[in-house]
């Protein structure tokens, strides 16, 4: 069941990131991520008030930091997809993302068994295969540092909500929403940017923030049993984004991407079989 509830986290967040990186691109970064923001509150108020929960003052203090560091991510994110590309920032962002909750769990779980460590390495290198796009790119500094900054915060984001305990719920990510919405409207007014998306942006800002609601909701719920492997599943969310541009954006595939999909589906059969 945590392998199933896992699973809808990397479709729903990967889906989020598909249409988002297209709004984004038309303008407004920051109104877009705000707008986004703000609806994925609602989704996870929802989502939470579905599934109950009894969460302590230390999850609500834990889900407000995530706030923080996925709203510093997601901005570094879609900066590095609609100026530099996907082909260096989401491999880089992918791998760097993984780890941290990764050595986490190790430090805080000890270490995995055999069959599903190596399965959390090979999801690691499908990872990065499925998102090595670009496979003639030289070395781009600017997208490997958007890359990494926004691995590093999203893996900080995953594992903060991976240490909420296990009857808190989703109700830790509600005051994150609450933070992020806070933390981008306050770069906004000092940016002195606009609040309000283009108009024809909102209807998929709204999409994005139920999407993105969904997909912290059951990867809360999937990183309370197994932080490691809820971790390496957030991260595939990069190689569904990739798949989703291939179905509605007509992009094509590598050899390599091709080879990554089914180096994941190897690792996701190890880490069931674990």
């Amino acid at each position: 069941m945590t392998i199933l509830i896992g699973l809808l986290s990397p479709l729903s967040i990967g889906l989020a990131d598909h249409i988002g990186t297209n709004v984004s691109r038309r303008g407004r970064l920051l109104a877009a991520v705000l707008s986004i923001y703000v609806f994925t509150l609602l989704s996870t108020l929802i989502l939470a008030i579905w599934r109950g929960g009894s969460p302590t003052a230390f999850d609500l203090v834990l889900g407000s930091c995530s706030g923080v560091s996925s709203g510093m991510g997601l901005i570094q994110l879609y900066r590095g997809y609609t100026t530099r590309g996907t082909g260096i920032v989401a491999p880089v962002a992918a791998v760097t993302g993984a780890v941290v909750p990764i050595g986490v769990d190790a430090i805080v779980s000890g270490l995995p068994s055999m069959v599903v460590g190596s399965g959390l390495v090979v999801g690691l290198i499908g990872v990065w295969l499925i998102g090595a796009k670009d496979t003639g790119a030289g070395r781009d500094l600017i997208a490997i540092r958007h890359g990494l900054i926004s691995g590093f915060m999203f893996g900080v984001t995953s594992t903060l909500l991976g240490l909420t305990g296990d009857d808190a719920g989703i109700w830790p990510v509600v005051p994150g929403r609450v933070v992020a919405v806070a933390f981008v409207l306050a770069l906004i007014l000092i940016r002195r940017e606009e609040v309000r998306p283009h108009r024809g942006a909102i209807p998929r800002t709204i999409m994005v923030g139920m999407l993105g609601g969904i997909g912290l909701g059951t990867f809360t719920l999937a990183a309370q049993v197994n932080l490691a492997v809820a971790g390496l599943f957030f991260q595939m969310s990069f190689g569904v984004t990739v798949l989703f541009q291939v179905i509605f954006s007509g992009e094509r595939t590598t050899r390599i991407q091709q080879v990554g999909f089914a180096v994941a589906t190897v690792a996701l059969a190890l880490i069931i079989l674990g």
